[in-house]
């Protein structure tokens, strides 16, 4: 999805293949700071909620 399709909504979760509304930022090990959603975190620090 890009801004011009989803009507400028989000931000979405940006876990692969997974496409909810993201929900919280965490710290990933190998890629950094991430936003995804609450499904998604599993076993990560939770950074901050968006």
């Amino acid at each position: 999805m890009s801004a011009q399709t989803d009507g400028g909504f989000g931000p979405f979760c940006g876990a692969l293949g997974c496409t909810d509304d993201a929900d919280v930022v965490i710290d990933h090990p190998k890629h950094g700071e991430l936003t995804i959603c609450n499904g998604c975190v599993v076993g990560h620090v939770v950074v901050r909620r968006v």
